[in-house]
C-alpha cells in the first residue's frame, strides 16, 4: 500500500519513473491529473464520513460532523486523516471530563469543535508517515511530533468572570496592574493564546529517531502506560486499529477521546499542588487585545456581538511568531521578561522561514515545583530569600524572573526525556542534577511538558556569589553593575571558588573617581540606585546614577555638588572599576594576608577567622592614604550549593592609592639612590605613547599588568658605583661635556638596564600563597633579544631573589624598616590633557619591597 500513502501525502505529487507506471497500471497517471475533491478512486473504500455513518458506532462523531457542517468536507475525497473514538468511549467520556458535560446535548458549538476538529488534520497519513516531514528527496521520516489541527485559533475563547482572571486581588496588582482594568466587569472574553494547539503524537519511527525510549514514554505518562513496540498514541491516547483506509484519507481509531491539549501555562494554572508556582508565573502575563478582524470572525461562527476579546500571553523573549513581547496593551516597555511564553500554543525555539515545520519538530519543557518544595526551599536552600523578603509576594519580578527561566527550557527531544536528562544544563550550563526521582509528576502539553518537582531547581545566581547582590535591595547598584558589566555569567561560574566583598548602596556613596587624580579637583562620586514598586510593576529594571561632588583627598572633605552623571557607558566604567578591585578567585579566608583581584590589585585582609565585624579589608587607598581598614558586616556563605563566600561592607568600596611607583618610593629615604637612577632614566613617563597622560609619573615600562619593583639598599647601590660597577648620570653627563659620547652612551644604557632588571612581571607580596622558585621575566632585554629573567622564591614570611638559578647566593627583602610590600597603582587616561581627561584607559599596579643587595644580570 506504500503507493497510496505516497500518492495521499502532502506534498508528494512527484513521483519517480517506476512509481508512475505503478500508478498507470492502476488506471492513474500523476497525482494531480486525479480529481480528488470529486470523485472517488477505486477500489478505496468508503468516504471518512461514510465509514463512520455505516459502521453504526461512531455516532456521536458522525453528529459532531453534522452539527458542524463537514459532512460534505469528510463525505468526498477531500484529504483527511481522522483520530476518533467509538461510541464506548464517548460514553466513557460523558460520564467524566474536565468540561463537566455529561452528554452530547450539553457541549458548546467551541466544545464541538475542539473535539472534532483537535482530532482532525488535512491531508491523508498513515500511521508511519505522521512523524514525517516533506524533503526535496521524499519524506524525511522520524522527524515530527506535532503537528496543527483543524481547530482556529477561537475555539479556546473562553467567558471568564474578573475573579477567575489572573492578577485581580491588590497583591497582585504590586507587581502586575495589567488585569486590573477589567475589575468591574461581567465578564471578559479570553483566547488561550491566538495560535491554534497543534496534537502531539508518538510514533514509533519519531522515538526511534530521536532516541525516545518506551520507558521515557512511560514516564511520561506517569506509569499509567506499558508501551510495546510500534505502538502510537495521539494527545496521550493510544491508537486501537490504524490506518483504516478510506476513498479521501484514513481513520484511526482510539482507545478514548482525544481532548486538545492545554498549554503549559493552563497546565500549570490548574493544578492546585503548584500554585505558589503559578502565582510567580503569571505575574509576568497580560491581556493583549485581538484584532478587530478576529473579533468580527468570531462574532460571525458564534452568533454573537461582543465588541472585544483578549489574549492571554506572557511577557517573554519569545512569543507569537518566535517574537518577543515586551510592551503591554497601554504600549509601556516591560523589561522583566520570561524566556519564552509558556502559553504560546504554537511553540518553537527559534525563527524560521517555515514555522509550521519548526514547530513540528521539538517543544519546550518546563520544571515547576509542587507547593509542598517550594515551603521546603523558603525553610533551606532559599532561606536568605525569606529573611530578605518574608513571603513569597513580596519577592520582585527581578528576582523572581531569574528563579522561573532557569525552570523554563527549551529541546524536549533533546534532553526533556529521563533518558537525556543530564543534558539539561541550568544557566551556567552547569548539570542541572535532573532525574526521575526529582520529579512527581508530569502533565503533557501541546507546546511542552510539565514536570511537577519535588525540590526547587535554583537559578546559579541564588547559589553563587552574586546571589545576595540579586535579592538584597540594599545591593543593587552593585546587582546593576554586574549586569551591565555582564558579570554574572564569570561569578555564576561553580567551577571556581570566589571571594566577593560586596559595598553596600550606602558605601557607594563614597567613591572616589581615579580618573580626576590629575584634575584640579578630585570627584566623588556618590552612587545612587531608584526603583518604584510601579517600576517594579511595569516590569522595569532599576536606575543607576551618580552625584557627582568636589573632593579634597587630604581631608577627606566633600565640597560643592558638581553635577549628575546619568550617562550609562560612564557609570559603568566606574563601577566595573569597582566591580574588578572586589572580587578574588580563591579564599581569602585560608590564613594568607595578600590576595590578588580580578582587576589585579592586591588587598591585605586581617582577623579573617574573626568573622563578621573583626575580619578587614583594605585597598591600596585605605592603606597608603586613609589608614582606615573596612570592617566585614556580613559574610554570605554560599559555598554548601554554589562558589564561595560574599562579604559585605557597609563603610565605603575598596578602593586603590593615587601613588605611582615613584611616588612611593620618594616618600622613602632608604631608596634615594635608586629614585636618583630612576629619575635621569628614560623610564618615567607624563605622556604614554604620544596621545595618553598620566596622572603621575609612570612607569613606560608597565603594560597593563601588576609588577614587583626590587630596590636594593642606597648602600649597595652606592658600592657599586664606588667599585666602578654601576655607573652614575653625573658620570654620563661629564662624558658629554667632554665629548665621550661612546662613553656616555655605554654609560647610560649600563644605568637604565641596571633598572630594567629589578622591574620584574608578576606582583609578589610576602603574606600571600607561597611560591616554589621560579624565573620571572624582567623588563631587561638582553643580547639574545629576550626578556631576561630573576629567579624567586616567595616563602611565608621573605622573598629569595637570584640573577639565575645556579646562584648559589641570594638576595632578600629588608623587613626590619617596614619597606616592602608597598603599593603602587600607575593610571593612564584617555586624552593627552590630564586635566580634561574623564576615563581611565587602562592601569597598572605595582608592589614594592628594599632588598639588601643589587641584582647583576649575568648574561
Amino acid at each position: 500500500m506504500r503507493i497510496y500513502k505516497n500518492l495521499l501525502k502532502p506534498g508528494w505529487c512527484r513521483v519517480s519513473v517506476a512509481a508512475a507506471l505503478s500508478v498507470c497500471l492502476m488506471q492513474f497517471t500523476s497525482c494531480t491529473k486525479y480529481d480528488l475533491d470529486e470523485n472517488d478512486p477505486a477500489g478505496w473504500g468508503a468516504s471518512i464520513y461514510s465509514y463512520l455513518e455505516e459502521d453504526g458506532n461512531y455516532t456521536n462523531t458522525v453528529r459532531l460532523i453534522n452539527d458542524l457542517g463537514l459532512k460534505d468536507a469528510l463525505g468526498k475525497t477531500t484529504s483527511s486523516t481522522l483520530f476518533v473514538a467509538d461510541d464506548d468511549a464517548y460514553a466513557r467520556f460523558f460520564a467524566n471530563n474536565k468540561w463537566g458535560v455529561r452528554s452530547y446535548e450539553q457541549l458548546t458549538l467551541s466544545q464541538k469543535k475542539m473535539l472534532l476538529n483537535g482530532s482532525r488534520i488535512s491531508n491523508s497519513y498513515q500511521v508511519d508517515d505522521l512523524s514525517g516531514l516533506p524533503s526535496d528527496g521524499g519524506p524525511n521520516e522520524g522527524q515530527c511530533m506535532r503537528r496543527v489541527t483543524a481547530q482556529t485559533e477561537l475555539d479556546t475563547v473562553s467567558v471568564m468572570r474578573p475573579d477567575q482572571l489572573p492578577n485581580m486581588t491588590e497583591a497582585d496588582w504590586r507587581w502586575n496592574k495589567s488585569w486590573r482594568k477589567f475589575v468591574g466587569r461581567d465578564k471578559v472574553l479570553v483566547l488561550r493564546d491566538g495560535t491554534i494547539p497543534p496534537m502531539l503524537h508518538f510514533i514509533e519511527s519519531h522515538m526511534a529517531n530521536n532516541k525516545i525510549t518506551n520507558d521515557d514514554y512511560n514516564f511520561l505518562y506517569n506509569y499509567t502506560t506499558d508501551r510495546q513496540p510500534g505502538d502510537a498514541s495521539v494527545n496521550g491516547i493510544k491508537m486501537e486499529e490504524q490506518n483504516i483506509r478510506c476513498s479521501n484519507g484514513f481513520i484511526h481509531k482510539m482507545q478514548e477521546v482525544i481532548m486538545p491539549l492545554d498549554n503549559m501555562a493552563e497546565i500549570i494554572a490548574s493544578k492546585p499542588q503548584a500554585s505558589i508556582y503559578n502565582r510567580l508565573l503569571e505575574r509576568f502575563c497580560a491581556p493583549i487585545a485581538v484584532s478587530k478582524e478576529m473579533v468580527d470572525r468570531y462574532n460571525a461562527t458564534y452568533g454573537t456581538n461582543v465588541d472585544s476579546i483578549f489574549m492571554k500571553r506572557f511577557f517573554s523573549e519569545k512569543s507569537q511568531g518566535c517574537t518577543s513581547l515586551k510592551k503591554d496593551d497601554d504600549n509601556r516597555a516591560i523589561e522583566q521578561v520570561l524566556n519564552y511564553d509558556p502559553e504560546w500554543n504554537e511553540y518553537y525555539t527559534a525563527p524560521v522561514p517555515n514555522a509550521t515545520e519548526a514547530l513540528k519538530k521539538n517543544m519546550a519543557f518546563m520544571l515547576v515545583p509542587s507547593n509542598a518544595a517550594m515551603e521546603a526551599y523558603w525553610e533551606g536552600p532559599g532561606k536568605a530569600l525569606k529573611d530578605q523578603y518574608g513571603t513569597w509576594d513580596n519577592v520582585p519580578n527581578r528576582v523572581v524572573k531569574n528563579l522561573i527561566n532557569n525552570n523554563m527550557l527549551d529541546d524536549f527531544v533533546g534532553k526533556g526525556v529521563p533518558s537525556k536528562f543530564s543534558a539539561i544544563l541550568n544557566d551556567a550550563n552547569d548539570p542541572m542534577g535532573v532525574t526521575k526521582a526529582t520529579i512527581d509528576s508530569v502533565w503533557l502539553g501541546c507546546n511542552g511538558a510539565v514536570y511537577l518537582t519535588n525540590k526547587v531547581f535554583s537559578p546559579t545566581s541564588f547559589v553563587s556569589v552574586l546571589y545576595p547582590a540579586v535579592v538584597n535591595e540594599n545591593l543593587q547598584i552593585i546587582n546593576w553593575a554586574v549586569e551591565k558589566c555582564q558579570y554574572h555569567v564569570y561569578l555564576n561560574s561553580l567551577n571556581s571558588y570566589y571571594s566577593f566583598f560586596i559595598p553596600t548602596n550606602g558605601a557607594l556613596l563614597d567613591y572616589i573617581d581615579p580618573a580626576s587624580f590629575a584634575k584640579e579637583t578630585t570627584q566623588l562620586y556618590r552612587f545612587h540606585y531608584e526603583n518604584t514598586e510601579e517600576n517594579e510593576a511595569k516590569g522595569k529594571s532599576g536606575s543607576v546614577w551618580a552625584a557627582v561632588y568636589a573632593y579634597d583627598l587630604e581631608t577627606g572633605t566633600i565640597g560643592d555638588s558638581l553635577r549628575e552623571e546619568r550617562n550609562e557607558g560612564v557609570l559603568k566604567s566606574k563601577l566595573k572599576d569597582v566591580l574588578d578591585n572586589h572580587i578574588v578567585i580563591g579564599n581569602v579566608e585560608d590564613g594568607n594576608t595578600y590576595y590578588k583581584t580580578k582587576g589585579g590589585q592586591e588587598i591585605r585582609i586581617h582577623n579573617a577567622s574573626l568573622g563578621v565585624n573583626g575580619m578587614t579589608v583594605e585597598g591600596s587607598r585605605q592603606i597608603n592614604e586613609t589608614g582606615r581598614p573596612l570592617r566585614v558586616t556580613y559574610i554570605y556563605d554560599q559555598t554548601a550549593q554554589g562558589n564561595g563566600k560574599c562579604y559585605i561592607l557597609d563603610a565605603e568600596p575598596i578602593q586603590t592609592t593615587k601613588k605611582s611607583t615613584i611616588d612611593v618610593m620618594r616618600e622613602h629615604e632608604e631608596m634615594s639612590e635608586m629614585v636618583k637612577l630612576l629619575e635621569g632614566s628614560s623610564i618615567l613617563e607624563t605622556i604614554h605613547d604620544n596621545k595618553y597622560a598620566c596622572v603621575s609619573e609612570n612607569f613606560s615600562v608597565f603594560n597593563t599588568f601588576n609588577y614587583t619593583v626590587y630596590v636594593p639598599t642606597n648602600e649597595a647601590i652606592l658600592n657599586l658605583q664606588n667599585n666602578g660597577q654601576l655607573p652614575t648620570w653625573d658620570d654620563v653627563v661629564r662624558a658629554k661635556e667632554e665629548e665621550r659620547y661612546e662613553d656616555a652612551t655605554r654609560d647610560s644604557l649600563a644605568i637604565e638596564n641596571f633598572l630594567r632588571y629589578h622591574i620584574q612581571d608578576g606582583a609578589l607580596y610576602i603574606g600571600s600563597t607561597p611560591l616554589k622558585e621560579e624565573g620571572y621575566e624582567t623588563a631587561l632585554i638582553g643580547s639574545n633579544g629576550k626578556f631576561q629573567r630573576v629567579y624567586a622564591t616567595l616563602t611565608q614570611d621573605n622573598i629569595y631573589i637570584k640573577a639565575s638559578q645556579g646562584d648559589k647566593t641570594s638576595h632578600k627583602v629588608v623587613k626590619g624598616n617596614g619597606l616592602y610590600n608597598l603599593m603602587a597603582r600607575e593610571y593612564i587616561l584617555e586624552g593627552i590633557d590630564a586635566k580634561t581627561a574623564n576615563n581611565v584607559y587602562t592601569t597598572s599596579t605595582a608592589v614594592i619591597h628594599l632588598i639588601d643587595g643589587a641584582l647583576i644580570n649575568k648574561q
